[in-house]
């Protein structure tokens, strides 16, 4: 029998997101599996570096999902730009979802890549609108 250890984030502080980002984060197309990988590395996330650490067994273990749906969100996020491989088990979150935090001043950041809400399918633009609908009730 064999148990997985999933890591605890390195403090219990809330991670602040800034609104600009949210709205960012709603124009970014990406899998429900994808999104979950985000939620995940970003409770992980040291606030200093915006890393965060978890293996991929320990994030199948955590989202209770295969390999391969890990390791399309893990794909999804890197080309999208909001998070990518440092090293093994080791993700460096987008400057913007973290306050600017890196874990070196001098690493290349990549663009991230979103969608024109023009180009959403009418289901996509209703979930768009929901999205960002408490961001324009306050401001």
């Amino acid at each position: 029998m064999s148990s997985s250890y999933v890591p605890s984030p390195p403090t219990e502080a809330p991670v602040t997101i800034a609104r600009n980002a949210f709205r960012l984060l709603a124009l970014v197309d990406v899998s429900t599996a994808a999104r979950r990988v985000l939620d995940e590395l970003l409770y992980l996330s040291d606030p200093e570096t915006g890393t965060a650490e978890i293996s991929q067994n320990e994030m199948c273990a955590e989202l209770g999902a295969s390999k391969p749906t890990v390791n399309r969100g893990f794909k999804e996020l890197r080309e999208c730009g909001l998070a990518w491989r440092l090293g093994d088990g080791r993700y460096q979150l987008h400057p913007l979802l973290t306050g600017g935090a890196v874990s070196s001043p001098v690493m290349a950041v990549p663009e991230i890549k979103a969608v024109d809400p023009e180009s959403f399918t009418e289901q996509r633009r209703a979930r768009y609108a929901a999205q960002t609908a408490n961001l324009d009730a306050t401001g």
